[in-house]
């Protein structure tokens, strides 16, 4: 079944049995493209796909712009970030077996071997207004976890920014992202996390180490 009209969270047990199948499509820089942030690398196919919600976006209002935050994060990053939430979970005591374990840290951060960023098919991304230079009213900022307001359908954000959530996600839909509900901001395409909301039988982009990146 398609997930698109659900806002279950997909979880690490979703994700760990799905396939991956690299297709060796190469990484470009967001800035050669267009999108609004510099140093930033992803898979040429999610460039693409980000021109299109681009203009997309400006169609709809001339001076609303995607702003790219993050692509492109290499394993070893990933697998810091992770075993540093690992640890500060187990330190608030929750000590249940392996796979809860992991469940719980994959909510604040994927576990690396099914993680999307490290495959350059994920991004973190909202709008701003070039005429204000501010970004839309999300209700959180972006990275903001304190708050707890940082998953998409959460209740006690306001109806403009319920609204502005609601844009973005279908803004980035359209062109073949998948949303992970639990962040706002996060989108991806061709990682496990799109094969599963999609129903694809199996992802094409895989991790990446540092190591294999500067192979390439």
């Amino acid at each position: 079944m398609n997930k698109k009209q659900t806002t279950t969270l997909v979880k690490y047990s979703d994700l760990l049995p799905i396939p991956v199948m690299e297709n060796n499509e190469p990484f470009v820089q967001l800035d050669n493209v267009g999108i609004k942030k510099r140093k930033i690398l992803v898979r040429k196919t999610v460039a693409i796909k980000l021109q299109k919600a681009a203009r997309a976006l400006k169609a709809l209002c001339p001076t609303w712009e995607l702003y790219v935050v993050c692509g492109y994060r290499s394993l070893e990053i990933q697998t810091k970030k992770f075993q540093k939430t690992l640890v500060r979970t187990i330190r608030n005591g929750f000590i249940p077996n392996s796979i809860d374990l992991y469940e719980r840290v994959h909510e604040q951060i994927a576990v690396p071997t099914v993680a999307g960023h490290p495959t350059g098919g994920a991004i973190d991304v909202y709008i701003i207004d070039t005429k204000t230079k501010k970004s839309l009213d999300f209700g959180s900022k972006i990275y903001d976890y304190t708050t707890k307001l940082y998953p998409t359908f959460a209740q006690r954000v306001s109806k403009k920014a319920r609204l502005n959530r609601m844009l973005l996600r279908r803004t980035m839909m359209k062109t073949g992202f998948a949303p992970y509900d639990g962040e706002w901001w996060h989108f991806s395409y061709g990682d496990r996390e799109w094969a599963y909301y999609y129903n694809k039988k199996y992802a094409i982009y895989k991790q990446t180490s540092l190591k294999e990146f500067k192979g390439m």
